[in-house]
């Protein structure tokens, strides 16, 4: 029931992803996660009625978590809840509240029958445990496996059959069980293959479900990975451009070539070009900012980080390029390319002088040899939508392709006249361009380039900017073919060595360039002051805090509150925002599930001086242990290259090792405070080590095969995990034998800690970065080993 468990959450996070937007799964999901903490204070209250008939209760709670996994599922598809109208229509708060409500409930009943198994074998809690983290791994693991066959919303009726399969285990050598419970549940799992799955229900707002409504609209094939679910649409009304087409000469050079949509999770799309060989018909790439670059080198070698259905590969090709590397981290992009699109797209990835590759775009160039590796050309194209970067939907992904160290990595991989070229959307008030190009410039200055001003340029159009870094001063004649690359096509300059402002805000003209006054002073020698003024944080991001699409400054608030209303939210900051609102709402719920139940129904004189040591023993265990896991996902994500590696080595080698110390700490029931205090030191030494190999042995074993850095991360992560699996077992053996009745509310309190440990370790690492979040950790179990030894005085 605990693989079931986590394999539930981490399919629903994925479902919510097409639904709507990454961040608002995070908040559904992590707010319904507060079940565990329910589970805990209904055991608690229930504690003695429960016991007398246990095994009848177990079978009943898994049977009604098994029924709830689809129920609740399909349910949820029949809420119209749209993020975007949470502001104008007060009836979406209501909505929303429905998902929390209908979520909740199977994650209330897997947590119970958990808590519940606590409570029957209290002389085992160490074994159970031990059991409980095994099947989450295996269950995160199964997940992660699962999504490259499946789509997402079939899992939720998967997992009805390890559910069934409980259910069986608890059924054998009773007949009525068998009848009442396990034959329903077959035969409803039965029902469920015949009618199949739910459809997701896809926000109208999102790129997909615009598509669909074209006339003509056609889903020719998808394609599953735990990345994305990645939908080919085919439509004569698509057309997608990599930015705005300025001065497209439409009647000379023919019209644009029809196209496939590849849209990820129901949202961004990359377009497949229909192409027969002849590059003419592509000649509108000419026109977009992104083909600048091409006037600062002649037949390059480029290499594109994210290339998706090709459209930057043509360019790349009309512009006479001699070899393209194509590396995109989806497997879906290249098998709708290569296989369902093969002939529409004119075999673009089966060149000969092109090379596609599956790898995440950063791990890729620093897993190659610096002598082997030397590009003229290294393009990070547009990604995502311009809607959504717009919304400022992004605040919450970790952009290690945009941060400064990626950007120094990138100029190292360059040849002597190579240069990098980044494409980007434009939001206003304008924050993402400008943040680029600051990090630009930093990244210039690790990497020794001591006069950055002579090396950028920067031009925008209406919806997009383009940033070049030249690895070698720009001589005069690349300034002069970028000003006519700029004028015949009507872009504007926002910087270029030797520019004057009257050379800027020419064609798309703004009340105020702060694209050009954002240049001046960060390449002119005033950097802090500017970061310090500017209305948005736009300082660079780091591997530290890697969050290159958060902006929002707490400063500037009454500023936006004053100029924009209750507007700025959808228009600014939503994933920031949904995350201060998911701490806010995790902390309210913990509160009304915890705390006040606790103090309302203890009522025994011993047992209400135990709640306060209780609740900061548990309460700290869990956020502590949260906080080391995510930020730990984060640093083997930068070290495994690919994200998906990284969260199934991470989360099941924490799963499991520490389930292994769960299991160890058996032996010490008689004397628990020395397992606790050596397992909290044990962690505290353990980590700042890994994190000093991570950070510095990171480009010394870059090179390595994928599998030798997959056993390298296990065996690196399994101390500090065996170690984390302590504490809470031992715990929790301790009030089972001191105070039974607070087991199921101990249980509870580690659950919502948990919760809440998930939103503060992202707070914490865009304002504190990894190493502030794994200190934090570190403090909160110095705090638990202090609470726990009170606990013991008072038990």
């Amino acid at each position: 029931m605990s693989g079931v468990g986590i394999a539930y959450e981490l399919a629903l996070m994925r479902i919510f992803s097409i639904a709507q937007w990454h961040h608002f799964a995070y908040m559904v999901i992590s707010i319904a996660m507060l079940g565990f903490g329910a589970s805990g204070t209904a055991l608690a209250l229930l504690r003695s009625r429960l016991l007398i008939r246990a095994t009848s209760c177990l079978r009943l709670l898994v049977f009604l978590a098994s029924v709830s996994l689809v129920i609740c599922y399909a349910a949820a598809q029949y809420v119209p809840f749209e993020t975007y109208q949470l502001v104008s229509q007060p009836n979406q708060m209501w909505y929303l509240l429905a998902l929390y409500v209908i979520f909740a409930v199977p994650f209330f009943l897997i947590a119970s029958t958990i808590a519940l198994a606590f409570m029957v074998c209290p002389e085992h809690v160490g074994r159970i445990y031990f059991f409980n983290m095994l099947g989450s791994g295996i269950g995160a693991a199964f997940t992660v496996a699962a999504l490259y066959f499946v789509h997402p919303a079939t899992l939720p009726y998967l997992l009805m059959l390890p559910a069934a399969a409980a259910l069986l285990l608890l059924s054998v050598g009773n007949r009525t069980s068998l009848l009442v419970g396990v034959i329903p549940l077959i035969l409803i799992i039965i029902a469920c293959g015949t009618f199949g799955t739910v459809p997701i229900r896809i926000s109208e707002y999102k790129g997909l479900s615009y598509a669909r409504q074209w006339p003509d609209a056609k889903i020719i094939a998808e394609r599953y990975s735990p990345l994305s679910v990645v939908t080919a649409l085919k439509s004569s009304q698509l057309r997608e451009t990599p930015g705005q087409i300025a001065n497209y000469p439409m009647a000379q050079l023919g019209p644009l070539p029809e196209q496939i949509g590849l849209y990820f999770d129901a949202g961004a799309v990359s377009p497949i070009n229909r192409f027969d060989g002849n590059l003419q018909r592509v000649a509108y790439l000419d026109y977009v900012t992104s083909a600048v670059a091409y006037r600062l080198v002649n037949q390059p070698r480029v290499c594109i980080l994210g290339a998706g259905g090709g459209t930057d590969v043509l360019n790349a090709l009309y512009h006479g390029a001699q070899h393209v590397t194509a590396v995109d981290v989806d497997p879906g992009v290249f098998a709708l390319v290569r296989q369902t699109c093969r002939d529409f797209s004119g075999q673009l990835y089966e060149r000969a002088d092109v090379t596609p590759v599956l790898a995440e775009g950063r791990g890729f160039l620093q897993s190659r040899n610096p002598s082997d590796a030397r590009y003229d050309l290294i393009q990070i194209p547009l990604s995502g939508s311009y809607s959504a970067a717009a919304a400022g939907v992004y605040a919450l992904d970790e952009g290690y392709v945009y941060t400064v160290e990626a950007f120094s990595l990138y100029l190292n991989r360059l040849s002597k006249d190579g240069v990098l070229a980044v494409t980007c959307w434009l939001n206003s008030p304008p924050r993402e361009a400008i943040k680029l190009l600051a990090t630009a410039i930093e990244a210039c200055h690790r990497y020794g380039i001591r006069d950055p001003s002579r090396h950028v340029v920067f031009i925008r159009a209406w919806n997009n900017a383009t940033l070049i870094v030249s690895h070698r001063p720009l001589d005069e004649a690349a300034i002069v073919r970028v000003r006519e690359f700029c004028t015949d096509r009507g872009l504007d300059l926002a910087y270029l060595p030797g520019i004057q402002a009257e050379e800027s805000n020419r064609y798309t003209v703004l009340e105020r360039d702060l694209y050009f006054e954002a240049a001046q002073a960060l390449l002119g020698g005033s950097q802090d002051d500017f970061y310090t003024d500017y209305l948005f944080h736009v300082r660079p991001a780091t591997d530290d805090s890697p969050y290159f699409f958060q902006f929002f400054r707490w400063s500037a608030l009454p500023y936006l509150l004053r100029g924009m209303g209750a507007e700025w939210i959808p228009f600014v900051e939503w994933g920031y925002v949904t995350l201060v609102a998911t701490l806010a709402q995790g902390l309210v719920g913990s509160v009304l599930l915890i705390l006040l139940p606790l103090l309302l129904f203890a009522r025994a004189e011993e047992t209400r001086s135990a709640i306060p040591w209780t609740l900061v023993y548990f309460a700290s265990l869990g956020c502590a242990y949260m906080l080391l896991e995510l930020a730990f996902i984060q640093k083997f994500i930068l070290y495994l290259a690919y994200p998906v590696y990284a969260v199934a080595v991470v989360l099941t080698a924490f799963l499991i090792f520490s389930g292994l110390g769960s299991l160890f700490s058996e032996r010490y029931r008689s004397s628990p405070v020395k397992p606790v205090g050596s397992a909290i030191l044990a962690i505290s030494l353990t980590s700042p080590v890994l994190v000093l190999i991570l950070t510095q042995g990171y480009a010394f074993g870059a090179t390595w095969s994928d599998l030798v850095k997959v056993l390298l991360s296990v065996l690196l992560l399994s101390p500090l995990a065996f170690a984390m699996g302590i504490p809470f077992p031992v715990g929790l053996q301790h009030l089972s034998t001191t105070k039974p009745s607070m087991l199921p509310w101990a249980w509870g309190v580690n659950g919502c800690a948990s919760v809440l440990g998930a939103p503060l370790a992202t707070l914490f690492a865009m304002h504190l970065g990894f190493r502030g979040v794994i200190l934090t950790a570190l403090v909160l179990y110095l705090i638990a080993f202090g609470a726990f030894t009170r606990l013991r005085a008072r038990t």
